[in-house]
């Protein structure tokens, strides 16, 4: 991990040094040699034209010869004497020999230097300007177009080798197909990974904390199948330890029917934790078509009186005629069904539902005039096998299913059930919020597993 921090750090500090090696021993050199060239040259040029201007004087000159040189060669023009000159044997030859030459190693600088008749007098020109010899402003420049250069180029190539690592991951983020998530792919796999991955890692906690309280859910589900069989079974068992050939005719046919309504009731509790399960898991196709909401209210307040006939059902619409649903009219009817015969088991004598149109939405709440649920127990009651009271019998009691199978049914319908106070009746209040229209079946199936009810 070290290594792989360090080593690009590494590589940069190379790069600098390489940058800095190239400019001193590589650059510096050819600008030198670029500008001691103009520089002799330009001497050259002076020392040439004053040599030119003496040979026309017999090399004779005059005060005021040397100040009009100085002035049009714009430099300075001193006489001197050859054997005060530091020069070597071979300068002073070729000096001698030529007239003129141009000396770059002076003390002060560059000078140029014309001899005269007598061999030993010396007109100096200068000393000049070195300029090759100062770090300019554009030296700076090229120096740092190529740290620019190199630095530029090694980070080109460590983005191209990380790109080309972390490729693979993006690829594999385009496989990735998890319901509910949402991934912003973007251009450079490291910018991709780092928006993404945060994404995809706390999807699949979620998925992994789901999947536990699956489970969680699933045991507790076999646990109260289990304790919901033990009843009907044991009431199976006493009757046939009963039955016998000394049984009388009265009391067989009162077994017998006791055996009838304890298979009854096994069958009704098997097709309901089968219908809530395919509910829980989406496996519910849905059945789609318009119906009026307010009439199917009706319909199922007139089935749940044929049991409750001594409560009172109240139905308020707004608008007056009913909403038009497009939903499963079946699934619709069953969650009714069990909300409004809960409210009627617990109601003391008035249920009472409300049928809301909005927008795009309609509420449809089902209240009665019973003792209430408790606020702590509120979230619970649409677990599968809860009961608020323990010592109701099933008779009035039921298998505990309806309100989760209530909630599965909303939850297929992209909607959403709580239970609440109610302030008009004093009892409970149940409220379905949900869209009046839902998708058709190709878009439908893309939220189908959005409709968990654990």
């Amino acid at each position: 991990m070290i290594r792989k921090i360090f080593a690009p750090l590494l590589v940069l500090i190379v790069a600098n040094i390489l940058g800095g090696t190239f400019v001193y021993y590589v650059y510096f050199p050819w600008v030198f040699d670029i500008g001691e060239k103009e520089v002799k040259d330009s001497i050259t040029s002076d020392a040439r034209e004053l040599n030119f201007r003496l040979s026309i004087l017999d090399y004779n000159h005059s005060p005021q010869t040397i100040a009009r040189a100085e002035y049009e060669l714009e430099t300075k023009i001193t006489s001197e004497k050859l054997s005060d000159l530091n020069l070597d044997k071979n300068i002073k030859d070729e000096l001698k020999q030529n007239r003129y030459l141009v000396y770059m190693s002076g003390e002060d600088g560059p000078i140029g230097l014309v001899i005269l008749n007598d061999n030993e007098s010396i007109l100096k020109l200068g000393p000049y300007d070195a300029p090759y010899y100062y770090v300019t402003v554009r030296d700076w420049f090229v120096y740092a177009f190529v740290l620019l250069l190199l630095n530029g180029s090694i980070l080109y190539g460590l983005h191209y080798l990380n790109q080309r690592n972390l490729r693979p991951a993006s690829y594999a983020l385009d496989k990735v197909q998890f319901d509910g998530l949402d991934l912003e792919r973007q251009e450079y796999a490291v910018q991709d990974l780092a928006t993404n991955i945060p994404k995809l890692v706390e999807h699949i906690n979620d998925l992994r904390k789901e999947h536990q309280q699956s489970l969680y859910n699933q045991r507790d589900l076999m646990h109260a199948v289990a304790h919901e069989f033990r009843g009907p079974m044991a009431r199976l068992s006493f009757a046939l330890d009963l039955f016998n050939d000394k049984t009388s005719e009265a009391r067989k046919e009162k077994l017998t029917t006791d055996m009838h309504d304890a298979l009854d009731e096994l069958d009704a509790l098997v097709r309901e934790v089968l219908g809530y399960s395919r509910l829980k898991h989406g496996q519910h196709p849905l059945q789609l078509s318009e119906f009026n909401i307010k009439e199917l209210t009706e319909d199922v307040c007139d089935k749940v009186k044929t049991i409750h006939n001594n409560k009172q059902f109240v139905i308020y619409s707004q608008p007056n005629q009913g909403s038009v649903l497009y939903a499963d009219k079946n699934l619709i009817e069953r969650a009714l069904i069990n909300l409004v015969r809960n409210a009627a088991r617990f109601s003391i004598s008035t249920v009472q539902i409300n049928l809301t149109e909005y927008n795009e939405s309609i509420d449809i709440q089902v209240e009665d005039d019973g003792p209430g649920i408790p606020p702590g127990k509120r979230k619970r009651i649409f677990e599968p096998f809860t009961r608020l009271d323990f010592s109701r019998n099933r008779d009035s009691g039921g298998a505990g299913l309806g309100l989760a199978i209530a909630k599965g049914i909303v939850s297929r319908h992209h909607g959403k059930i709580w239970a609440e106070d109610s302030r008009a009746l004093n009892g409970a209040l149940f409220t379905i919020s949900m869209p009046l229209k839902q998708l058709d079946d190709a878009e439908n199936n893309d939220h189908n597993q959005e409709g968990d009810i654990s």
